[in-house]
């Protein structure tokens, strides 16, 4: 070994770890307490009122309400950021999709998409599947009336076949069988999030890891199959709809239905148990909201597209969107690119948890109270919020008419919500016990 060869790496790493001079003004992560953070796993709400960050690239997080929806709403000026690295995460989801397009291909993405889900609501298909759920946490063939179950793993089950059955138009059919799809996609999604592979990204061409490109570019034709499926047999489903538009190409389609699926999928499950928790860890607040459930909806009666919407439902819609806020599921949007005070073409985050979190005593209580913004906000705000929060709605009135729930005294979870490590912005409550018991056993039938 030469002299050199120490002194190159030592030049490297100086590279990788000093913030470049054009970036100096503004405060910044500890960059080796992030590194420690990605290493082990945490999750990254402990850095939510800190700004910038490098690794991979340096990239300045958003955190001031006003300055993130100006950013939001001029997609001119700050366009989506095409990815700079080799991550598989980039492989897996495309290129051609309303999530990374910009210009006049990000306005057909989303016209299709906004028209497809502006259809109709599923309520009936949310009370269907609430009621398989029903089945899982209280099994029939089973006396007991009070049970213990992973509600995370249910919630995401549930949005699985929610997602499946409205938008993709295939039954999953999670709720009552083990589905292989998704355990095949959790598989590939915790590969992908490998912490070394996330923090030195160039090593997917150094050492890449064949096999779980293998196994993800499976799941993709599994995607393609089920495109096929449905241009053989149409049904009342978006991807029909999105299938009827003549000007959307096979990858495009594709693209777009597996950001659905991770959209509707993971978001979903993490706002369900993340609801289910704090009504379980509050349980005069669960009360009130059962009592608003039974005076507008009744014991019995199936909810309607009406009866479950939020001026019906006020003091629910309230719970969910602070549920929302507190842990909200998507933590931040991905980088894009502008100009303000610093320099041009410095990647940017619209870090949404921060903004829900911010504890700046000189922030005007006004502006705190508009500043939620768990769908993001601006034209490229999530097209599926009111399916979401009409599916949230929707499971929580009859989980509220006909059970009572608490966190289970040995949880995890007691002295706070846990989330699982997601390097894509996702908050996700993992190992959620959840003890439910059926309130009829109690005499509760109004």
């Amino acid at each position: 070994m030469t002299v050199e060869t120490p002194l190159a790496v030592t030049l490297v790493i100086f590279q990788l770890f000093t913030v470049p001079s054009h970036l100096r003004h503004l405060p910044r992560v500890p960059i080796f307490l992030l590194l420690v953070s990605y290493l082990s796993g945490e999750v990254e709400d402990p850095y939510a009122n800190e700004r910038g960050e490098g690794l991979r690239r340096w990239i300045v997080h958003i955190l001031d309400h006003k300055l993130a929806v100006e950013m939001s709403e001029n997609l001119l000026l700050y366009p989506k950021e095409l990815p700079p690295d080799g991550l598989l995460l980039w492989r897996f989801i495309g290129g051609s999709n309303i999530l990374m397009a910009n210009g006049d291909r990000w306005k057909k993405h989303s016209r299709v998409i906004h028209d497809a889900f502006n259809l109709s609501i599923p309520v009936d298909q949310f009370i269907y599947l609430s009621k398989n759920l029903f089945d899982a946490i209280n099994p029939p063939s089973e006396e007991n009336d009070t049970h213990t179950v992973d509600f995370a793993e249910l919630a995401q089950r549930f949005a699985l076949d929610a997602v499946g059955s409205s938008v993709l138009g295939h039954d999953f059919d999670a709720i009552r069988t083990e589905s292989l799809f998704v355990k095949e996609y959790n598989g590939i999604m915790q590969d992908i999030a490998n912490p070394l592979y996330l923090i030195m990204p160039f090593l997917e061409k150094v050492f890449p890891r064949k096999e779980v490109i293998k196994r993800m570019d499976n799941l993709v034709d599994k995607f393609k199959m089920l495109l096929q499926a449905k241009r053989n047999d149409p049904g009342d489903d978006m991807m029909t709809f999105m299938l009827k538009d003549p000007t959307m190409s096979e990858e495009e389609l594709r693209d777009n239905m597996v950001v659905l699926f991770i959209a509707g999928h993971d978001t979903s499950a993490g706002s369900l148990s993340t609801l289910i928790y704090f009504l379980a860890i509050h349980p005069e607040i669960q009360a009130a909201a059962r009592e608003e459930t039974l005076r507008i909806i009744g014991p019995t009666s199936d909810p309607s597209v009406d009866t479950l919407s939020a001026a019906s439902l006020p003091y629910l819609n309230a719970c969910i969107r602070e549920a929302l806020r507190i842990n909200t599921p998507i933590s931040y949007i991905m980088s894009l690119l502008g100009k303000y005070y610093i320099p041009s073409n410095i990647s940017l985050i619209y870090n949404i948890y921060a903004i829900h979190h911010r504890n700046d005593k000189s922030e005007k209580s006004s502006i705190l109270k508009d500043a939620w913004v768990a769908f993001a906000s601006g034209p490229r705000q999530c097209p599926a919020r009111n399916f979401a929060l009409y599916e949230q709605r929707a499971l929580a009135v009859m989980l509220l008419r006909e059970y009572e729930w608490t966190v289970t005294s040995r949880f995890d979870h007691q002295d706070g919500l846990k989330n699982a490590f997601s390097p894509f912005a996702l908050t996700l409550p993992h190992d959620l016990d959840i003890t439910f018991t059926k309130r009829s056993s109690r005499g509760c039938s109004s």
